[in-house]
């Protein structure tokens, strides 16, 4: 399907989402002035821009080194399919230890940072429910990529697909969402260092 597949409609608009999201982290900091979560929206979104594009190697032509024990290494991703590969060497109960392992940490993510977002709505709040937004998008994307290094099934690809583009769009709202804060923690710091003797 056009849709979801390798370098279909759903992958170019997380990449574009990505783009977006790298851009405005820069214009946000140029208008507002350098704060945090510009910088670290904004590394996210370059790192894993990078990593969809192949490192520009999709948009270049270039081809990327080979991966061990098959394909190549053109992403982040990659290093955890390596680290995968390289366990499952060792021990193939390491190797799905490695996959539960992500798994387990993303889903302790999501369920982080859904508790956080449901304490706001409840009128309450804290510096972690801020940036829960962030939160949720590394949980989606590591989501993915345990999908990614477990199965190379094209139903669980489409789903992987779909989760990146979900977590593009989760960095997009927390970029927007810093950027429309009256008072952030970026300018707490501003204020405490003008107002040293």
């Amino acid at each position: 399907m056009v849709l979801l597949r390798e370098d279909g409609i759903i992958e170019t608009a997380s990449a574009i989402g990505l783009a977006i999201a790298t851009l405005g982290a820069g214009v946000a900091s140029a208008v507002r002035g350098p704060r945090l979560p510009f910088l670290l929206a904004g590394l996210i979104g370059l790192v894993e821009l990078m990593d969809e594009t192949s490192f520009g190697a999709r948009i270049f032509g270039f081809q990327p080194p080979p991966l061990f024990g098959g394909g190549e290494l053109d992403g982040f991703h990659d290093l955890m399919i390596l680290a995968y590969r390289l366990l499952g060497d060792l021990s193939p109960g390491l190797g799905w230890l490695w996959v539960g392992l992500i798994f387990a940490a993303s889903a302790g993510i999501i369920l982080i940072a859904l508790r956080q977002i449901r304490k706001v709505a409840e009128g309450g709040g804290s510096w972690l429910a801020e940036h829960a937004l962030v939160f949720l998008h590394v949980g989606f994307v590591g989501l993915a990529q345990a999908i990614d290094v477990a199965t190379s099934s094209k139903a669980l690809s489409a789903v992987e697909e779909v989760l990146e583009f979900d977590a593009a769009l989760l960095l997009l709202f927390y970029l927007v969402q810093q950027a429309s804060r009256q008072h952030s923690w970026g300018n707490d710091i501003e204020v405490h260092e003008s107002v040293r003797p």
